[in-house]
Protein backbone atom coordinates (compact mmCIF):
# COMPACT_ATOMS: atom_id res chain seq x y z
CA UNK A 1 0.00 0.00 0.00
CA UNK A 2 2.88 2.37 0.80
CA UNK A 3 4.38 1.80 -2.62
CA UNK A 4 1.06 2.39 -4.40
CA UNK A 5 0.55 5.58 -2.39
CA UNK A 6 4.07 6.78 -3.25
CA UNK A 7 3.50 6.17 -6.97
CA UNK A 8 0.19 8.04 -6.80
CA UNK A 9 1.78 10.95 -4.93
CA UNK A 10 4.62 11.17 -7.44
CA UNK A 11 2.16 11.18 -10.34
CA UNK A 12 0.05 13.91 -8.70
CA UNK A 13 3.11 16.08 -8.09
CA UNK A 14 4.32 15.56 -11.65
CA UNK A 15 0.97 16.63 -13.11
CA UNK A 16 0.77 19.68 -10.83
CA UNK A 17 4.32 20.63 -11.79
CA UNK A 18 3.52 20.30 -15.49
CA UNK A 19 0.53 22.62 -15.09
CA UNK A 20 2.62 25.16 -13.18
CA UNK A 21 5.55 25.05 -15.62
CA UNK A 22 3.13 25.34 -18.53
CA UNK A 23 1.43 28.44 -17.09
CA UNK A 24 4.35 30.22 -15.43
CA UNK A 25 7.50 28.85 -17.04
CA UNK A 26 10.57 27.50 -15.28
CA UNK A 27 11.65 30.74 -13.59
CA UNK A 28 8.11 31.64 -12.56
CA UNK A 29 7.30 28.33 -10.88
CA UNK A 30 8.00 27.98 -7.16
CA UNK A 31 8.00 24.58 -5.46
CA UNK A 32 5.51 25.95 -2.93
CA UNK A 33 3.11 26.60 -5.80
CA UNK A 34 3.48 22.97 -6.94
CA UNK A 35 2.80 21.56 -3.48
CA UNK A 36 -0.30 23.75 -3.18
CA UNK A 37 -1.60 22.58 -6.56
CA UNK A 38 -0.81 18.94 -5.75
CA UNK A 39 -2.32 19.15 -2.27
CA UNK A 40 0.80 17.69 -0.72
CA UNK A 41 3.64 18.73 1.58
CA UNK A 42 7.05 20.10 0.70
CA UNK A 43 8.54 17.03 2.38
CA UNK A 44 6.60 14.73 0.04
CA UNK A 45 7.68 16.75 -3.00
CA UNK A 46 11.37 16.82 -2.09
CA UNK A 47 11.30 13.11 -1.23
CA UNK A 48 10.45 12.38 -4.89
CA UNK A 49 12.15 15.41 -6.48
CA UNK A 50 14.90 16.89 -4.26
CA UNK A 51 15.36 20.03 -6.35
CA UNK A 52 13.48 22.15 -8.87
CA UNK A 53 15.77 20.99 -11.72
CA UNK A 54 14.98 17.38 -10.76
CA UNK A 55 11.26 18.16 -10.99
CA UNK A 56 11.64 19.88 -14.37
CA UNK A 57 13.77 16.98 -15.64
CA UNK A 58 11.03 14.53 -14.67
CA UNK A 59 8.32 16.57 -16.42
CA UNK A 60 10.46 16.79 -19.55
CA UNK A 61 11.26 13.07 -19.49
CA UNK A 62 7.55 12.28 -19.24
CA UNK A 63 6.62 14.64 -22.07
CA UNK A 64 9.44 13.34 -24.25
CA UNK A 65 8.27 9.76 -23.67
CA UNK A 66 4.70 10.58 -24.69
CA UNK A 67 5.98 12.37 -27.80
CA UNK A 68 8.37 9.55 -28.70
CA UNK A 69 5.49 7.05 -28.71
CA UNK A 70 3.48 9.24 -31.08
CA UNK A 71 6.48 9.74 -33.40
CA UNK A 72 7.03 5.98 -33.58
CA UNK A 73 3.38 5.36 -34.49
CA UNK A 74 3.41 8.02 -37.21
CA UNK A 75 6.73 6.81 -38.65
CA UNK A 76 5.21 3.36 -39.11
CA UNK A 77 2.17 4.57 -41.10
CA UNK A 78 1.92 2.82 -44.50
CA UNK A 79 1.55 6.07 -46.45
CA UNK A 80 3.77 8.34 -48.56
CA UNK A 81 6.62 10.27 -46.97
CA UNK A 82 4.78 13.57 -47.50
CA UNK A 83 1.68 12.15 -45.80
CA UNK A 84 3.76 10.87 -42.87
CA UNK A 85 5.42 14.27 -42.47
CA UNK A 86 2.02 15.98 -42.47
CA UNK A 87 0.60 13.41 -40.05
CA UNK A 88 3.52 14.02 -37.70
CA UNK A 89 2.96 17.79 -37.70
CA UNK A 90 -0.75 17.31 -36.99
CA UNK A 91 -0.09 14.75 -34.24
CA UNK A 92 2.35 17.12 -32.53
CA UNK A 93 -0.17 19.97 -32.72
CA UNK A 94 -2.78 17.73 -31.11
CA UNK A 95 -0.37 16.76 -28.33
CA UNK A 96 0.45 20.40 -27.61
CA UNK A 97 -3.22 21.27 -27.46
CA UNK A 98 -4.49 18.44 -25.30
CA UNK A 99 -1.54 17.27 -23.16
CA UNK A 100 -0.32 19.66 -20.48
CA UNK A 101 2.78 17.56 -19.82
CA UNK A 102 3.87 17.80 -23.47
CA UNK A 103 3.11 21.53 -23.65
CA UNK A 104 5.13 22.09 -20.45
CA UNK A 105 7.94 19.98 -21.89
CA UNK A 106 8.03 22.13 -25.03
CA UNK A 107 8.21 25.31 -22.95
CA UNK A 108 10.84 23.95 -20.58
CA UNK A 109 12.90 22.76 -23.54
CA UNK A 110 13.16 26.32 -24.80
CA UNK A 111 13.61 28.02 -21.43
CA UNK A 112 16.25 25.56 -20.22
CA UNK A 113 17.99 25.41 -23.61
CA UNK A 114 17.64 21.62 -23.86
CA UNK A 115 16.35 21.03 -27.41
CA UNK A 116 17.14 17.33 -27.28
CA UNK A 117 14.45 16.86 -24.62
CA UNK A 118 11.52 17.66 -26.92
CA UNK A 119 12.38 19.10 -30.33
CA UNK A 120 15.07 16.46 -30.71
CA UNK A 121 12.50 13.71 -30.20
CA UNK A 122 10.56 14.53 -33.39
CA UNK A 123 12.66 16.88 -35.53
CA UNK A 124 14.90 14.16 -36.97
CA UNK A 125 11.91 12.05 -37.96
CA UNK A 126 10.31 15.01 -39.73
CA UNK A 127 13.53 15.79 -41.61
CA UNK A 128 13.85 12.12 -42.59
CA UNK A 129 10.35 12.08 -44.11
CA UNK A 130 11.01 15.34 -45.96
CA UNK A 131 14.35 14.05 -47.26
CA UNK A 132 12.57 11.04 -48.65
CA UNK A 133 9.99 13.30 -50.28
CA UNK A 134 12.80 15.43 -51.70
CA UNK A 135 14.57 12.36 -53.11
CA UNK A 136 11.30 11.30 -54.76
CA UNK A 137 11.09 14.70 -56.46
CA UNK A 138 8.02 15.79 -54.50
CA UNK A 139 9.67 18.98 -53.22
CA UNK A 140 11.21 21.70 -55.33
CA UNK A 141 14.95 21.30 -55.74
CA UNK A 142 15.73 24.55 -53.92
CA UNK A 143 13.62 23.57 -50.88
CA UNK A 144 15.83 21.82 -48.33
CA UNK A 145 14.19 19.36 -45.93
CA UNK A 146 15.91 21.04 -42.96
CA UNK A 147 14.51 24.48 -43.87
CA UNK A 148 11.01 23.05 -44.31
CA UNK A 149 11.29 21.28 -40.94
CA UNK A 150 12.44 24.50 -39.25
CA UNK A 151 9.36 26.27 -40.62
CA UNK A 152 7.19 23.54 -39.12
CA UNK A 153 9.03 23.95 -35.81
CA UNK A 154 8.16 27.66 -35.77
CA UNK A 155 4.52 26.84 -36.55
CA UNK A 156 4.36 24.36 -33.66
CA UNK A 157 5.85 26.94 -31.28
CA UNK A 158 3.05 29.28 -32.34
CA UNK A 159 0.45 26.56 -31.79
CA UNK A 160 1.90 25.89 -28.33
CA UNK A 161 1.68 29.55 -27.33
CA UNK A 162 -1.78 30.10 -28.84
CA UNK A 163 -3.11 27.05 -27.03
CA UNK A 164 -1.66 28.26 -23.74
CA UNK A 165 -3.06 31.79 -24.08
CA UNK A 166 -6.44 31.02 -25.61
CA UNK A 167 -9.53 30.88 -23.41
CA UNK A 168 -10.55 27.38 -22.41
CA UNK A 169 -12.73 25.71 -25.01
CA UNK A 170 -14.09 22.23 -25.51
CA UNK A 171 -12.29 21.55 -28.78
CA UNK A 172 -8.92 23.27 -28.44
CA UNK A 173 -7.19 20.22 -29.89
CA UNK A 174 -9.33 20.34 -33.03
CA UNK A 175 -8.60 24.05 -33.43
CA UNK A 176 -4.84 23.45 -33.15
CA UNK A 177 -4.95 20.64 -35.69
CA UNK A 178 -6.97 22.76 -38.13
CA UNK A 179 -4.49 25.61 -37.81
CA UNK A 180 -1.44 23.47 -38.38
CA UNK A 181 -3.16 21.70 -41.28
CA UNK A 182 -3.90 25.02 -42.99
CA UNK A 183 -0.35 26.25 -42.38
CA UNK A 184 1.10 22.96 -43.66
CA UNK A 185 -0.96 23.18 -46.85
CA UNK A 186 0.32 26.72 -47.44
CA UNK A 187 3.91 25.59 -46.95
CA UNK A 188 3.38 22.68 -49.34
CA UNK A 189 1.83 24.99 -51.92
CA UNK A 190 5.13 26.84 -52.12
CA UNK A 191 7.43 23.86 -51.60
CA UNK A 192 5.83 21.10 -53.66
CA UNK A 193 7.19 20.20 -57.04
CA UNK A 194 4.54 20.63 -59.78
CA UNK A 195 2.81 17.24 -60.36
CA UNK A 196 3.99 17.05 -63.97
CA UNK A 197 7.62 17.20 -62.75
CA UNK A 198 7.36 14.53 -60.02
CA UNK A 199 9.49 11.52 -60.82
CA UNK A 200 11.56 13.24 -63.52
Amino acid sequence: MKQVRAVRTRSTILQAAAEAFDRHGYAGTALACVTREAGTSMGALTFHFPTKPDLADAVQASGAGITRDVVARVAALPVSSVSRARALALALARLLAECTVVRATARLTRERAMPELWTGVWFGCLVEQLREAHAEGRLRGEVTPETFAEAVQFLLTGIEECTRCAPAEAHADATAVRRIARAWDLLMYGAACPPEHVGR
